[in-house]
């Protein structure tokens, strides 16, 4: 790929969407599922949520090869027309600042509560910018290289130290399974919904794909990946700390890591190591989010996208100091789960319903002169 353009390659793109899916679900996920299933069977409403993600990421991936090398912002207009398109348009701007709002406020929250503790909040929320405004301006380019690079490490690191865990595992926190039926699963599908929430932003990155025929396999790979780590993640935590302590651990990922120690090895414990690597990660997720939010801006007006990026910098801090405390951001994440669940399912649907009725597909003739 050669610098500077604005296409991206399939293994870049796989783990730009792994990125954007793996995040500050990895701490809250946990806790929000012990409260809502309440059972041991909290791995089994991931693994559907997991599964119910794949199924919108092919009506993604249906709908958006059905209107190549355009973005969301760009052929909504084509289904439903101008108005509506720009509302469509304007309101998933909104829902990508709010993810990378949420993701910044919660890195400053995590931060704050075991690194920094007298630091202000906003202080550390704004070290962040100063990141983001060095990677933001220059495109995706530079952040698809970046996302390339980062994620695979972290990823290795949080798979060590949850593995670490099994010292303290115990299998029979994870009994029974199905106890009490299959209604407890069903209660837990409502936070993957949040955890979940990035696939949307296929919407406008297969446009960018040099290869867009192989976004089924991006779809697949990219979400095997987060899917899969969560799995772990929850079934170890379980096992770990068993349910009734993850209802009241703040975060129950820290607190496995805190309940076992190896002596005589590089690091006795491990959670300032595993929570600088995950601060690199939520870093990137907020990254993604903001190119697409400033790509949509600048779609929709005649800023250009380095200007649109300057300017949301000041909206997603503002949107970061909205909730006033944890409870509160819990509640924004609450928002961000079923805003999700319209974007990443009921709008494509319908987008797709719409095109296949009324046969839109733009072919290579209208390609040229949209």
């Amino acid at each position: 790929m050669k610098l500077g353009t604005n296409q991206i390659t399939t293994t870049q793109m796989i783990a730009l969407l792994s990125s954007a899916l793996i995040a500050v679900g990895i701490f809250t996920l946990p806790r929000n599922l012990a409260l809502k299933v309440g059972t041991p069977d909290l791995w089994i409403s991931t693994l559907i949520g997991g599964i119910f993600s794949y199924v919108t990421c092919l009506i993604i991936v249906s709908l958006c090869l059905r209107f190549q090398q355009l973005t969301f912002f760009q052929f909504n207009k084509l289904i439903v027309g101008k108005w509506l398109g720009t509302i469509l348009s304007v309101a998933f701007i909104g829902y990508a600042l709010m993810i990378g709002s949420f993701e910044i406020r919660s890195m400053g929250e995590l931060t704050q509560f075991y690194l920094l503790e007298d630091t202000p909040i906003a202080v550390i929320m704004i070290s962040m910018y100063w990141v983001a405004i060095y990677l933001l301006p220059s495109g995706i380019n530079p952040i698809a290289r970046i996302i390339e690079l980062l994620t695979p490490p972290t990823i290795c690191i949080f798979i060590i130290v949850i593995l670490l865990g099994l010292k303290v595992f115990e299998l029979d926190n994870l009994r029974p399974v199905l106890g009490l039926g299959i209604t407890p699963v069903l209660k837990g599908l409502t936070p993957t919904f949040l955890t979940f929430s990035g696939t949307e932003f296929l919407l406008v990155f297969i446009a960018m794909m040099q290869k867009p025929k192989e976004a089924k396999k991006v779809a697949l790979i990219g979400l095997a990946i987060p899917v899969s780590i969560y799995l772990l993640a929850i079934v170890i935590i379980t096992g770990g700390l068993s349910i009734e302590r993850m209802k009241h651990q703040k975060w129950p990922t820290f607190a496995l890591i805190q309940e076992y120690e190896y002596t005589g090895v590089l690091f006795e414990r491990f959670e300032s190591l595993f929570l600088v690597v995950w601060l690199i990660q939520m870093f990137l997720t907020y990254v993604v989010c903001h190119y697409v939010a400033a790509k949509g801006v600048a779609t929709l007006t005649r800023l250009s996208y380095k200007k649109a990026s300057y300017m949301l910098l000041a909206v997603v801090y503002f949107i970061c100091l909205i909730p006033s405390d944890l409870n509160q951001l819990e509640e924004m994440g609450t928002i961000i789960g079923w805003t999700s669940f319209a974007f990443s399912f009921l709008v494509p649907a319908l987008l797709l319903l719409i095109a296949w009725m009324r046969r839109l597909k733009l072919d290579d003739e209208q390609k040229g002169s949209t």
